[in-house]
């Protein structure tokens, strides 16, 4: 299917899913959306052989043909579940209390916060990764979030309007100065949430090389970059759910901008391992995502 057209019928697809939010219970919504999640999966081969690609990866070469295919679609119904609570947020979202009732790891956060030189968030394509900055509304002043534009044009519509309701500030790193904005609020003493992981094939060439759960995989450095820059510690942290589909955070000890990019990033990439390798059906990954491994 060429990309313009793929392009159209997702238009038309996101058009409708926005009508349906409006009119349907969310629980007919989270039924569509992993119905539609298996109809992708069975229909869309590039977007299978990349999920199979990575699961294969994960679950290890002993992994069943069974059991690869369903960590695939337990990916996308993940997927369609973040799709779904982005058209009705903040409806399907905890309230501030709930959700920080649930964080696990905030003495991480005040200690890095406390220092005065801003803060750095960063996580990956996991869970909810629009959630904690909206849910810290308030708490926090300057909070910005970087972000690289969805090549859907209606989801980006979606995820906008979502962050400016919650009073968070937007930073598009297609600007070639998005570096200097993202300064300017740590210098503030604020906080920039980032994604670290490479969220679109088409972007692969962004990321640098860095050793990933046995394979060669891309990560963003300009994070390490500005947190040297500016001083401020990279603070991970993951927004996932239990067993019930409830949501709780969890946030990990600040990572000193000490050393060179590629040492630092280094130390960044073991945490994202252990979270990817505890939660592997939780990483929104849709394309092959390590280097030279066939999809």
């Amino acid at each position: 299917m060429g990309t313009w057209l793929l392009r159209a019928l997702m238009h038309l697809v996101m058009l409708w899913a926005r009508f349906e939010a409006a009119v349907l219970p969310v629980e007919w919504l989270y039924s569509m959306g992993r119905a539609s999640a298996r109809t992708l999966f069975l229909w869309s081969p590039g977007i299978r052989r990349g999920l199979l690609a990575n699961a294969r990866r994960l679950l290890g070469p002993q992994a069943s043909r069974v059991e690869l295919e369903r960590h695939s679609r337990r990916v996308l119904e993940g997927f369609s579940r973040f799709f779904v609570e982005l058209l009705t947020a903040p409806n399907t979202y905890p309230t501030q209390d709930a959700f920080l009732a649930r964080v696990e790891g905030l003495d991480h956060a005040k200690a890095a916060y406390e220092r005065g030189q801003g803060v750095v968030g960063i996580s990956l394509h996991m869970g909810n990764m629009e959630l904690g900055p909206m849910l810290l509304e308030g708490l926090v002043q300057p909070m910005a979030v970087v972000y690289r534009k969805d090549p859907f044009g209606l989801v980006e519509a979606m995820r906008s309007r979502a962050r400016t309701d919650h009073g968070l500030e937007e930073i598009d790193t297609s600007s070639p100065f998005f570096g200097v904005t993202v300064l300017e609020v740590l210098r503030r003493g604020g906080f920039a949430f980032a994604l670290g992981d490479v969220g679109f094939e088409e972007g692969l060439g962004k990321g640098e090389l860095y050793p990933f759960l046995g394979g060669q995989a891309r990560f963003l450095e300009w994070p390490a970059r500005l947190a040297r820059a500016s001083g401020a510690p990279l603070l991970p942290c993951f927004v996932l759910r239990d067993e019930r589909g409830d949501y709780f955070a969890r946030i990990e000890p600040p990572i000193e901008p000490e050393g060179e990019v590629r040492e630092i990033t280094s130390r960044l990439v073991a945490v994202f391992e252990r979270f990817v390798r505890r939660y592997p059906d939780q990483w929104l990954i849709l394309h092959s995502y390590w280097e030279g491994e066939a999809a």
